[in-house]
């Protein structure tokens, strides 16, 4: 079977889930009593069979995802990391139902279930780069009104195309006005879902959670307002167009690497909501990563240098 290079922080994160597994595989083995109150369940049996068969089982595990991410074998590593979200889905409901379990380690299960999750759709995005040559969006167009650097507030202008979305997510370090200049927008704030139509607008406060949708079928062209002027804001928009316009986005204008993923979500203080807050440790960890191999100034000089706007 040939070999096919997988994005390295997917591959490290992988190659850290596989080991991770082996260190609970032998816990179990070897401490029975610690590697039981870990999983979150406390049942103070003296006979650890179960317990050696889940050692087996996590060892077994580990060695295989490893071995995949070592080897660089992207597709079959998809694969296993996609079936064996199974695993810790079924370990959370297993804490879940037992009395007297560890609801903490209920969420740790859970949160290993979106991380897998998240590691594959990633896979997924990069398999189809090598397999078919991404398409650039013609239509994606941003543009710098303003900037922090003149001491203003950062205004630019960008298309919001049909299918483009961002989950529901805050902002701690400014406030973002969106006001529609053609065709329409979906704005949730707070409570409440605004169908923006041309010269409306809407003002999302600090701190205060909102996403929005073009589920029109139209493009729509967007003046947004951040104040104070952001810099990492300004860059974050110009790197996020300039990828959809190199077909490195999805429709949904979601960067197709996870790298360049994190260092959005970094640029954009974006912080997520719900369940998709126990990614963002994750995001964090490859964002810092990205930006000392090199990734964030590469994107930067490509998208956002004054002399490519």
């Amino acid at each position: 079977m040939a070999t096919q290079r997988i994005l390295s922080p997917v591959r490290l994160i992988s190659l850290l889930i596989g080991l991770g597994l082996l260190f609970i595989g032998a816990r179990f083995l070897l401490a029975p009593e610690i590697g039981e109150a870990g999983f979150g369940l406390n049942f103070n049996q003296p006979n650890y069979a179960f317990h050696y068969i889940k050692g087996i089982r996590d060892i077994f595990s580990g060695l295989i995802i490893v071995s995949l991410a070592w080897s660089h074998y992207r597709r079959p590593l998809f694969l296993t990391l996609l079936a064996g979200s199974v695993i810790p889905f079924a370990d959370m409901l297993i804490v879940w139902r037992t009395p007297g379990s560890n609801l903490w380690a209920m969420l740790i299960h859970g949160g290993t279930v979106i991380t897998l999750w998240i590691l594959c759709y990633f896979l997924r995005q990069s398999m189809s780069e090598t397999e078919v040559k991404p398409l650039g969006n013609e239509k994606s167009y941003v543009k710098r009104i303003s900037s922090v650097s003149d001491g203003k507030n950062s205004v630019l202008v960008l298309t919001i195309l049909p299918g483009e979305s961002t989950p529901w997510h805050y902002h701690q370090l400014f406030s973002e006005t969106f006001e529609v200049l053609k065709g329409g927008l979906i704005v949730g704030q707070g409570d409440q879902t605004l169908r923006l139509q041309e010269g409306q607008t809407a003002t999302i406060q600090p701190g205060q959670k909102h996403f929005f949708n073009n589920t029109s079928g139209q493009e729509s062209l967007v003046k947004v307002t951040v104040s104070p002027g952001n810099r990492d804001f300004e860059e974050s928009l110009l790197i996020y167009k300039g990828l959809a316009k190199d077909g490195l986005a999805s429709k949904s204008g979601t960067p197709k690497k996870l790298t360049d993923l994190a260092l959005f979500i970094r640029l954009n203080d974006s912080h997520m909501m719900g369940l998709q807050k126990i990614a963002e440790p994750l995001f964090s960890l490859l964002a810092t990563l990205a930006t000392k191999q090199g990734r964030l100034s590469y994107l930067r000089e490509k998208y956002a240098a004054p002399t490519n706007i």
